[in-house]
């Protein structure tokens, strides 16, 4: 099949060097795929890699899935069906998997719900619209952000098992770019009528329901954060809506590392100053770089499973991105 632009189609037999801007839409006839998040595998027992995982990330990605699968569908079949020879438990017609290795807000909207974005661009040039599976039983917030980015095609919730599949549609795995990113923010937040984008919402983003990375000496951040008029927000008790609206109007968001930095996202020339301990990892940075936001780094001490940020540090990081 032809390439056309950033949005363009290719079968998978078009050899083409991985970069993370290409972005492609693949059909593969007569696949498989195993529950409950993938792969998806061609006829000939090959494991198509995007539908879990960057090129980066596949070996590691690739064996959690299986070992996944081989715990819900037994290893006997799990290898039955790598090998294009076993009794599929579903069969299905046109069908995209969006159901990242790990069901939480990060991996869901970065991973999960970018992909319409190209199934969207598949439907436009083939006149089709596959139907995306999903978790059978998500949390409440993938529902709500599937109905705020409004896809026209169908929507269904996989039992998981084996599913023999008529037609998959793979997209390129979400990297993301600068160009996935701006889809999400663009397209959630024109859905949410709203927004005033007036950029002045300082956020601590808190992890009061964490039972990993809180801030173990929060009285002296609370301290910092009082000076700087920064609000405490525990995002579990936001709906994506109001995360959305949140974040669309922030120009300082802190914060120790976890899911809810996802929506920086939504935002518009933000500084992003992330609080780690011992372990730094560039998950948000990435995606503060790819929307151009600001992006500090503040690496802290470890206490056990949580971490002891310097507040003087901290004091000296916000005054200078606020100019105070």
């Amino acid at each position: 099949m032809r390439i056309k632009g950033a949005a363009g189609f290719r079968n998978r037999e078009t050899p083409k060097q991985y970069d993370p801007g290409d972005r492609f839409v693949c059909e593969i006839p007569n696949a498989t795929i195993l529950g409950p998040t993938g792969p998806g595998v061609t006829a000939d027992g090959t494991v198509v890699a995007d539908t879990v995982a960057t090129p980066p990330l596949e070996t590691r990605r690739t064996g959690v899935s299986i070992a996944q699968s081989m715990r819900e569908n037994g290893i006997r079949r799990t290898l039955e069906a790598l090998s294009g020879d076993v009794d599929p438990d579903d069969r299905l017609d046109l069908v995209t998997l969006a159901i990242p290795p790990w069901i939480n807000y990060y991996h869901w909207t970065a991973e999960g719900l970018v992909r319409i974005r190209l199934i969207e661009a598949y439907a436009e040039e083939t006149g089709r619209y596959p139907t995306v599976l999903i978790p059978p039983d998500p949390p409440g917030w993938v529902d709500e952000s599937l109905s705020i980015v409004d896809y026209d095609g169908e929507i269904r919730r996989w039992e998981g098992g084996i599913a023999a599949v008529a037609t998959l549609v793979v997209p390129t795995f979400p990297d993301p770019t600068s160009v996935e990113c701006t889809w999400l923010r663009d397209r959630m937040r024109r859905s949410v009528s709203s927004l005033d984008g007036d950029g002045s919402e300082r956020i601590y983003v808190g992890r009061g329901d964490a039972t990993v990375r809180r801030v173990a000496n929060r009285d002296e951040l609370q301290r910092v954060l009082n000076r700087y008029d920064i609000d405490t927000y525990l995002l579990s008790n936001l709906s994506v809506r109001e995360q959305i609206e949140l974040f669309s109007r922030a120009e300082l968001i802190v914060g120790p590392h976890g899911a809810g930095l996802t929506n920086v996202v939504f935002g518009d020339d933000l500084t992003l100053v992330e609080l780690f301990g011992d372990k730094r990892i560039a998950t948000f940075d990435r995606l503060a770089t790819a929307l151009e936001h600001g992006y500090i780094p503040i690496n802290g001490e470890q206490v056990g499973v949580d971490i002891r940020v310097d507040a003087d540090e901290l004091d000296e990081v916000v005054a200078e991105v606020l100019d105070e």
